[in-house]
């Protein structure tokens, strides 16, 4: 045990069991001696055939008209059924007193800079009557996803010492007050969407939605209970009153015969469908496990492939949207989310670093500066997956229903930020960083980034994404390079 207590130390009280199994070969063998093989989906397959995927992870309605400034901005400078699952409860430890407290420190003042700005997003666009933070600058709306991403920013701002300890504990009571009280569909599930002013239930479109007739999001409520681990994890003084919120829900309707689960409104009622592609849906299984929710297929059997990119291998979903109703969008959001926030395992690394590759590659033969995501947008459609590959298609930028866009593909400010956290030794990941420094309104936060046509400028919307991701980012680095799940 001294032996153990000097390594655990020595490792900047990393714990000692952190190993997970691989899963992007199609048969491979864990360090555990587990062997885990992929099984391709045929045509014809009968599990294909019935289930269907909502292929947005944040779940955004193509015509809900986002807020635009009212002034322009200026130019920037450049196959096993788990049991039903329970909550599993934070072990009981001593809390350590606010004063002995040591938060990490930003030492550099482009780093201080950017997190004041992305705070400033925080500061307009919290609401006071239910601690839910906007999905959009302005707009009173939002899904689990966005306040998944509004926990992990807020707990980041209050390490950074961004947030004073009286205001976050304020804003904690004020979001746990109203998860306590959450007005839930008979399906005892969160619904996808909720008013910021009110929390009560809302559609997509933003429109309300008393009886909770939007259905559930397993990729979404992924994201936020991932947020209320780490709050859980951080703050134990917050610890029971999480376990009990999330103990009324049932969570055992998120993973169905190991896959992860949804519904979507149909016929009058609600359908229940298949969630995630690759990328998101390993995100969101390792997210699940934090709180002992099991999605076996969805961690070890996706149907994958290997594609080239200008050369480079990379592995993608063969479920797209031709065979299953939902696009394989391969872009860096849930693999830049998965390495902050939970750290890679050995098994995604190749798939992370070609994914760089690739987008040096194509900015060396382009000229352009290139860092795909999804991301909101400040015009029609609103929002989009930009990809290095979907669909069949390289360097793509579709909708939810699968139309092309190619003219606003765009630079993503929070792919920039991760990127250079991530890989802070990379050259290429060091410009991108420079180039989104400046992406801010210095009044209300980081744009989502500026699109690769220069005649477009800047994409002014301005997210809780972006600003929580750019905040999360700060932190990790702050941090010594360690996920923010960890303590």
């Amino acid at each position: 045990m001294i032996l153990q207590s000097v390594l655990y130390a020595t490792t900047t009280q990393q714990p000692l069991i952190c190993s997970i199994p691989r899963m992007f070969q199609s048969t491979s063998t864990a360090r555990d001696g587990c062997v885990w093989q992929t099984v391709p989906l045929k045509d014809g397959n009968s599990f294909e055939q019935r289930r269907q995927l909502i292929a947005a992870p944040d779940n955004f309605n193509l015509d809900l008209p986002f807020p635009t400034p009212s002034v322009a901005p200026k130019p920037p400078i450049p196959r096993v059924i788990p049991p039903t699952p329970t909550p599993e409860a934070t072990p009981k430890r001593p809390v350590t007193p606010a004063s002995a407290i040591s938060l990490p420190r930003l030492t550099q003042e482009a780093d201080r800079i950017a997190a004041g700005r992305a705070w400033k997003y925080f500061d307009r666009n919290w609401n006071p009557q239910t601690g839910f933070v906007n999905s959009v600058d302005n707009l009173p709306w939002t899904t689990w996803w966005d306040q998944g991403s509004a926990l992990l920013g807020i707990h980041a701002a209050r390490q950074l010492g961004l947030l004073p300890k009286e205001m976050f504990q304020q804003r904690m009571n004020t979001l746990l007050q109203t998860l306590e009280k959450l007005p839930l569909p008979a399906t005892n599930l969160p619904n996808k969407a909720y008013s910021t002013h009110t929390a009560q239930m809302r559609q997509l479109n933003d429109t309300p939605d008393p009886k909770g007739i939007s259905g559930w999001s397993a990729l979404d409520m992924a994201r936020f209970l991932l947020g209320l681990h780490v709050m859980r994890s951080h703050y134990p003084e917050y610890s029971d009153r999480i376990n009990r919120i999330v103990a009324r829900w049932n969570l055992s309707k998120l993973v169905k015969d190991g896959w992860l689960n949804g519904a979507i409104p149909k016929a009058g009622g609600l359908l229940e469908v298949q969630e995630g592609r690759l990328g998101y849906e390993q995100y969101a299984a390792h997210s699940l496990k934090l709180w002992n929710i099991q999605a076996p297929n969805a961690l070890f059997n996706p149907p994958i492939k290997a594609v080239e990119v200008d050369g480079i291998t990379l592995q993608i979903d063969e479920r797209n949207f031709k065979n299953s109703g939902a696009t394989n969008y391969l872009t860096n959001d849930p693999y830049l989310l998965w390495g902050l926030e939970m750290g890679w395992n050995d098994a995604v690394k190749p798939q992370v670093q070609n994914l760089l590759k690739v987008q040096v590659q194509r900015f060396q033969r382009t000229g352009i500066l290139t860092a795909v995501n999804e991301d909101s947008l400040d015009r029609p459609p609103y929002f989009l997956y930009y990809s290095v590959y979907a669909d069949g298609q390289p360097w793509q930028a579709f909708n939810t229903r699968g139309k092309a866009y190619p003219q606003f593909r765009f630079f993503s400010t929070k792919a920039a930020f991760c990127w250079f956290a991530l890989m802070p030794d990379d050259p290429y990941t060091k410009m991108l960083r420079n180039f989104a420094q400046n992406l801010s309104d210095k009044n209300r936060g980081y744009f989502s980034g500026r699109y690769e046509n220069s005649q477009l400028g800047v994409n002014a919307s301005v997210d809780v994404n972006t600003n929580a991701i750019v905040l999360e980012s700060l932190l990790y680095k702050a941090r010594g390079r360690h996920p923010l799940v960890g303590n």
